[in-house]
């Protein structure tokens, strides 16, 4: 009983410093990542704020997110299905989905346009009319220059060749290159999500929880 009751009481001494040499090791990891880093920027995707702040100053417009769903797999049930980093429904109920990309590979047109297909599958429910489809889009912060044109951000929709106007499908798509940092709202955005500490971003909002997933226990 004796011998028992020692192994006891060293066990979970050795478990606390089994535990502090592994956050040590995780806190050490975690100074060097940026929201360049997917997992890293879906954790901080989890605060419905940082989600707005990063859709309003991509869109220009004011966002108020009312629901989302991080690292979701969405279903095809005849084909491939795939996880989204992040996809949000604001108050006008639209859906936008959040992707980071670090190869180019990951962010062609063709995953772009499959991803937006997704979305809209998973968006009605049996018997529901196509015209109550919301507005889609979907959002590419990718590392370089995927696009080529050198450009801080593309937009792209589907317009008539023959008229030049919008054909009125409500799917967009936008580019955010990540590799161009200029002196403006998404210049700015974009050196937030290359920054290692919360004190060099200029978003308070994004900073604060960098700080809060970096400096605290969390």
């Amino acid at each position: 009983m004796e011998e028992g009751k020692q192994n006891d009481s060293v066990l979970p001494e050795e478990v606390n410093k089994e535990l502090e040499e592994r956050y040590e090791r995780y806190r050490a990891v975690l100074q060097n990542l940026t929201l360049m880093s997917d997992a890293f920027m879906r954790n901080v995707l989890k605060k419905k704020e940082c989600t707005e702040h990063i859709l309003r100053t991509v869109l220009g417009e004011e966002v108020q997110v009312v629901d989302q769903t991080i690292q979701k797999d969405y279903k095809n049930l005849q084909g491939r299905s795939a996880v989204l980093d992040c996809v949000a429904e604001d108050d006008r109920n639209r859906r936008m989905n959040i992707e980071i990309q670090q190869e180019k590979e990951g962010a062609s047109p063709k995953r772009a346009r499959y991803h937006s297909g997704l979305i809209d599958m998973n968006t009605l429910d049996p018997g529901q009319d196509f015209d109550e489809l919301p507005e889609n889009y979907v959002i590419f912060i990718t590392r370089t220059d995927v696009i080529g044109e050198k450009k801080q951000i593309y937009h792209i929709d589907r317009r008539i060749q023959e008229t030049g106007k919008p054909f009125g499908d409500d799917t967009f798509i936008i580019y955010v290159n990540a590799g161009m940092q200029d002196d403006t709202e998404i210049g700015r955005l974009v050196h937030d999500l290359h920054c290692k500490k919360a004190e060099d971003m200029y978003s308070e909002v994004l900073a604060k929880r960098v700080l809060e997933l970096k400096e605290t226990v969390e």
